[in-house]
């Protein structure tokens, strides 16, 4: 997935007083879809006895995809199918997906089909014919609960934001409006729905579906499962700031006793604390030990980065302690955020330069800068250098230091600079917290837990080192589990892993 603004958040949208702003100018409220469509509406609280553990024995794991998202980057769909693979052996899988979207469909049928358990797996896997969805399932999947006569509750939370397109115009933003992103999240706000209908028709129970006043993603909240809900910062500013209105809905539509506000983590990523905090039981709280980059950071921004995501955590860490001073504190490996190097950065300010000259020479089209291969940069550098060299007969791109000169004789920013004040698109954190739990009602338990690796071979040794401090972690809460490793490499830059990606479903008592 590309890191523009488009993408930081899966799931964006309405914030209390804004929908009762556009209700009383006369716009239609966010679950108001254009005409022709289904029309959702905020319904009434239905009383809950508790919300669903993510701990508990489970009926099913749900998935959400994209045919054509998982085509385009076949990682991704490398990922889903080791994930199916993984959780096959626990829980039926339902996997909500546009089966219109036939040759993409037919292409992730086939890197399954020479999969060596192929035939296990499609034995537990369901193809659920969907709307076009993301794979962020966890953010506009629904909340589980049950009602006080037992009954299975899914809490539907605003998803759409409608308004994105009118603040993008009115704060002139460059980066072009995304009318696929906009089209994923009309069809996302219907997932619960469809949730409920494909629950109903698979067990033959009734689930009951409440569309609560607030806007937040699903990995944003946290439950202990006795009542404690927690969010981010960023969830109750969404939702107009108001605290203590907010924590009334929680109250009415969540069975909340209490409602718990922490910090997630900074930088240009998704604000959701499923990153960062993890419950493996009502009394034990998993939390990140942050670790440093090797060698330090590079530069003032990177610096920044590290020391704001060293006091996140703390001051979390601090809070609940504080408010949860009997419970068991476990600390996990977190990874280094992802950096660039700087000879990565140098790479980048040459080709960024190299683009700017041709450009400006009219060596190439600016429709066609920015769709040139690899192969066809390496020859257009080449061509940019014996350019200047008639003007600069000295000029070299071989090394750093030859390079920076270039960059003077041109009275371009120095190279030191440019690193200096570098910072990257998208700020890249990688986490172990971010798994997911299945428990069957047979009592197997399993941890599908993302997995990093490195071409350094220092890091490359510490995260094998710290892959054994997170197992011991794990199986200190659940000693029979199974630890399923998933290489989530591909998923660094999409600002989440396999919770992010995941739903699952209660244990259903049926008759």
């Amino acid at each position: 997935m590309n890191t523009d603004e488009s993408h930081l958040s899966p799931k964006r949208a309405w914030p209390l007083w804004s929908i009762l702003l556009l209700l009383a100018i006369g716009v239609p409220s966010p679950y108001a879809a254009p005409s022709g469509e289904t029309f959702f509406q905020i319904t009434s609280p239905v009383e809950l006895s508790r919300l669903a553990n993510e701990w508990e024995p489970q009926q099913a794991l749900i998935l959400s995809i994209s045919f054509p998202e998982a085509m385009e980057d076949l990682e991704i769909a490398r990922n889903f199918v080791n994930v199916l693979d993984a959780a096959h052996s626990y829980l039926d899988i339902y996997v909500f997906c546009d089966q219109e979207k036939h040759q993409e469909y037919a292409h992730f049928l086939s890197l399954i089909n020479h999969h060596p358990r192929v035939e296990a797996i499609l034995e537990k896997t369901h193809f659920i014919d969907s709307r076009s969805l993301l794979r962020w399932a966890r953010d506009f999947g629904p909340i589980f609960g049950f009602g006080t006569d037992d009954q299975l509750v899914t809490i539907d939370m605003v998803f759409r934001d409608p308004m994105k397109a009118l603040e993008e115009a009115a704060l002139q933003i460059d980066e072009p409006l995304d009318p696929l992103r906009d089209f994923f999240n009309l069809h996302g706000d219907a997932m619960p729905g469809e949730v409920a209908a494909m629950l109903d028709s698979e067990y033959g129970i009734p689930v009951d579906i409440v569309r609560p006043p607030v806007s937040m993603d699903g990995g944003d909240l946290i439950s202990d499962g006795r009542g404690n809900i927690f969010v981010s910062r960023q969830t109750l500013v969404r939702n107009g700031g108001n605290r203590t209105e907010l924590e009334s809905v929680f109250r009415r539509y969540f069975g909340a006793k209490q409602l718990h506000i922490l910090e997630a983590l900074p930088g240009r990523t998704i604000p959701h604390l499923d990153m960062i905090v993890k419950f493996l039981d009502h009394e034990t709280i998993v939390l990140p030990d942050f670790k440093n980059s090797q060698g330090g950071p590079i530069n003032p921004y990177h610096a920044a980065l590290m020391r704001n995501t060293h006091s996140v955590i703390e001051k979390n860490e601090k809070y609940l302690r504080k408010h949860f001073p009997s419970h068991q504190f476990l600390k996990m490996p977190m990874p280094p955020i992802l950096f660039k190097s700087r000879n990565e950065i140098v790479a980048e300010a040459k080709q960024s330069f190299v683009k700017a000259v041709a450009l400006d020479r009219g060596i190439v089209a600016a429709e066609k800068i920015n769709r040139l291969t690899d192969a066809q940069l390496v020859e257009l550098e080449k061509t940019v250098l014996t350019t200047i060299r008639r003007e600069m007969p000295a000029a070299d791109f071989s090394t750093p230091e030859s390079f920076d000169g270039v960059l003077r004789h041109y009275g371009q920013l120095p190279l030191d600079a440019f690193v200096d004040r570098y910072s990257e698109p998208a700020t890249r954190y990688r986490s172990y917290i971010n798994s997911v739990f299945l428990h069957t009602k047979e009592g197997k338990q399993g941890f599908l837990v993302p997995r990093f690796t490195s071409s350094n071979a220092g890091e490359s040794d510490l995260l094998k080192k710290w892959e054994i401090e997170v197992e011991n972690v794990y199986r200190t809460a659940w000693p029979e589990a199974k630890i399923h490793w998933i290489n989530c490499d591909s998923m660094v830059s999409d600002f989440g892993f396999l919770h992010c990606s995941t739903l699952t479903v209660p244990l259903l008592e049926t008759d």
